[in-house]
Parts: C-alpha cells; structure tokens; sequence
C-alpha cells in the first residue's frame, strides 16, 4: 500500500473516533476519567504507528 494510503487511514481513524462523540442512553460521562485517558493514548499511539508505516513505506520505493 502507498503512503497517501497509510495517511489516509490514519486520518480516518482520527475523524471517526473525534465525530463518535457519543454516549449510550443513561452512560456516564468518561471524558475525564482514566478510560478515555487511555483510549486517548491508545488512538495516539495507534496514530504514531499508521503514520510511521505510510513514512516507511514512501522510503522504501
């Protein structure tokens, strides 16, 4: 796969968590709790790893 394509996902990835702002009827609020801490990392992380395959993946050709 190309780099845009790696890109582009990384950008999907970011937009659908961000516009999935949602709670379930009766949920409580997590955005200051240690889970959405978490959850943040693990997007950014997941962020980190999408961005260096696209990265790598332009060098290599």
């Amino acid at each position: 796969m190309s780099s845009l394509v790696w890109l582009g996902l990384t950008v999907f990835l970011v937009v659908a968590v961000v516009l999935s702002h949602r709670t379930p009827k009766g949920g409580k609020p997590v955005a200051g709790t240690r889970l959405m801490k978490r959850a943040r990392g693990i997007l950014i992380v997941g962020m980190v790893v999408c961005g260096a395959i696209g990265i790598w993946s332009a060098f290599k050709h």
